[in-house]
């Protein structure tokens, strides 16, 4: 089985992914992903992720991306202060 980090969208059987809702008594109404065929084919290690877990992965990038951009933003800013002084010096002289 691959390591599926955020939503997945295929099985490694290549089959679409399916939510569904848990009815086990531990995990009561709980959505889930799971391929087309595996919930037939229980033997075989068929992608299985809980929606609310692929969502948090979909925003802990989004997170880490948005960090990085901000961080990408402050470097520009600063740089263009830099650049900026230096026109103006350039214009004093």
């Amino acid at each position: 089985m691959t390591n599926n980090v955020g939503i997945p969208s295929r099985c490694w059987c290549w089959k679409g992914i399916v939510t569904y809702v848990s009815k086990m008594e531990e995990n009561p109404y709980r959505r889930f992903f799971r391929s087309e065929i595996g919930l037939k084919r229980k033997k075989e290690q068929h992608l299985f992720k809980w929606v609310d877990e692929a969502l948090l992965d979909v925003i802990q990038r989004m997170h880490e991306q948005q960090s990085r951009m901000a961080k990408e933003i402050e470097d520009l800013r600063s740089s263009l202060k830099t650049v900026e002084e230096a026109v103006i010096e350039h214009k004093k002289s």
